[in-house]
């Protein structure tokens, strides 16, 4: 791999890692929207042969018990970077990782398993600014109440915020059947970390 792709990778991952909160959005609107913590922490190049990232997501009022976890391993694609998905293994194990380093360290490759259509790409929207989306257009499938959908994700990001948003669409339909009624969910970045 050139320079330059270890060059991207790393402002990507610099611009990343870190613990996001809506804390202003949720104190503003308390009834529309629930005050969350992202957390995204740099994993050690072995657990995957490459570049890959924890992340965390958790009410503030229930740190330890985050509702979605995964471990993500960037790859460039041409101008475009590419978030591949994995699903931990009994995930519930491995809750607060994303403050607490210790827990961190105990994830391995034999925890993780790929899912498959759930990669997001990337591109640059300015110096040091992404936007993205997922890869494969309609082929995440979500069960929600019976229904199965397709996942539709948008993220924005920069130094100093996060914003996004997730639906499930209803594959016969074309419904929305799940996700934010109110928007997107916008995050400031509380601290950078890489470890």
């Amino acid at each position: 791999m050139n320079e330059y792709y270890l060059q991207e990778k790393s402002i990507f991952i610099n611009t990343i890692c870190g613990k996001y909160s809506n804390t202003l959005q949720a104190k503003k609107n308390p009834k529309l929207y629930a005050h969350i913590n992202i957390y995204f922490r740099l994993l050690p190049w072995s657990l995957l042969k490459g570049v890959s990232i924890y992340s965390e997501q958790s009410y503030e009022h229930s740190p330890w018990s985050p509702y979605r976890q995964s471990v993500n391993k960037i790859q460039i694609d041409g101008n475009n970077l590419i978030m591949e998905n994995y699903k931990l293994e009994s995930a519930y194990r491995f809750a607060g990782s994303g403050f607490d380093e210790q827990i961190l360290s105990t994830i391995k490759e034999q925890n993780l398993s790929r899912r498959e259509n759930c990669e997001m790409i990337f591109y640059k929207s300015g110096k040091a600014s992404y936007k993205g989306e997922l890869k494969q257009d309609h082929k995440y499938i979500v069960e929600r109440d019976g229904r199965k959908t397709y996942l539709v994700s948008k993220v924005e990001f920069d130094k100093n915020k996060f914003i996004s948003i997730d639906e499930g669409i209803d594959i016969k339909t074309a419904e929305k059947v799940w996700g934010s009624e109110n928007g997107y969910f916008e995050f400031q970045k509380v601290y950078e970390t890489l470890k």
